[in-house]
């Protein structure tokens, strides 16, 4: 069985200190996903698109939640992907937000807050009913929660000092390669579109298409939409089409 974590770059080597102690905790029971890329498509998105399996094999999907991390796109559509399958969702919530501050779809799901004493023991605990093991390994808690401390210290100044969600945020333009312009212009004249058949639109591989279609979800000039069988869809935003009206594109 698998369980993922979605995080963002900054807070990749938390994400790695809770792979290595939910594995140690359930060795035989599950594999633990983190994103070692930070420029790839949502993870759970991109993994419930490429395999048919992957219902089955899913059993939980963690979420790194901190000011900064629910402010990204992405973050959220990862959890509609896995919510319309039935997927169990777990936000864990860090640096100064709750779970009661969390946006919609995160605030429905049980949560927990990294920094409660008993963090541990609550996360294992509900993994260990999902992956319907009867009893828990002892596990050093304090050990655990001295490396996640010592990681979050780590994490830059800039990414740390976190503004409160919903804090007004200038976006940089976005260096736009004439590629980017096509996707617009494709998805501008239809009705949103999978990165497998922009891929065979533009005659060249998905996986350069997706780096693309990433960045201009960062940028808010299209906006991903689950598309039903696991497939994801990409769609103009706003944003987007006032890009081509101002450059007198349509």
């Amino acid at each position: 069985m698998k369980i993922f974590i979605t995080h963002i770059q900054e807070e990749f080597q938390v994400a790695m200190v809770l792979k290595k102690w939910i594995e140690s905790a359930f060795p035989e029971h599950c594999e633990v996903m983190v994103s070692t890329d930070p420029d790839s498509i949502p993870t759970v998105a991109q993994y419930l698109e490429k395999n048919e399996q992957a219902l089955e094999e899913i059993k939980a999907l963690i979420i790194l939640c901190s000011p900064h991390s629910i402010q990204k796109p992405w973050i959220p559509f990862e959890a509609g992907c896995a919510w319309i399958r039935k997927i169990f969702i777990i936000p864990v919530c860090y640096s100064g937000i709750s779970r009661e501050e969390l946006p919609q779809p995160l605030s429905i799901f049980p949560g927990f807050d990294l920094e409660e004493r008993d963090f541990g023991q609550k996360l294992f605990m509900t993994l260990a009913k999902e992956l319907g093991v009867s009893e828990l390994p002892a596990i050093q808690y304090r050990q655990m929660r001295e490396e996640i401390n010592q990681v979050i210290e780590t994490i830059p100044p800039g990414a740390a000092d976190f503004s409160r969600p919903g804090a007004p945020k200038e976006s940089a333009e976005l260096p736009f390669e004439s590629l980017h312009v096509q996707i617009l212009l494709v998805l501008n004249d239809g009705f949103g579109y999978t990165s497998a058949v922009l891929a065979e639109h533009f005659r060249t591989e998905e996986k350069k298409i997706l780096p693309l279609l990433k960045r201009l979800i960062e940028e808010n000039y299209v906006y991903a939409s689950p598309a039903g069988m696991g497939h994801v869809r990409y769609n103009m935003a706003k944003r987007g089409k006032s890009y081509l009206e101002e450059q007198g594109l349509i």
